[in-house]
């Protein structure tokens, strides 16, 4: 698994989310959280809107950032740790 050196937690594995996702850290404020492993075992997360247009078959609205696996992992307890989809 790839790492990054997160400056809250250190170095740890690298975990994917959309913006949206990733600005509760920051603000609080939760916006949904679909979550899946891909096949490298990487965690990855967007929000209600990304899964909405992904649904439709059309671009999500928000980019995708890298953040550290601990970081992930707070912002999937703010959302009341939602099961992985398949």
């Amino acid at each position: 698994m790839r790492e990054i050196d997160c400056p809250h937690h250190g170095r740890q594995h690298v975990a994917i989310a959309c913006t949206a996702v990733a600005a509760a850290l920051v603000d609080g404020e939760t916006c949904g959280f679909h979550w899946f492993e891909d096949d490298r075992g990487t965690a990855c997360a967007w929000c209600d809107d990304c899964a909405k247009a992904m649904d439709m078959d059309e671009e999500r609205p928000h980019a995708l950032e890298v953040i550290c696996g601990a970081c992930f992992e707070s912002i999937w307890n703010m959302n009341d740790q939602p099961p992985r989809i398949s």
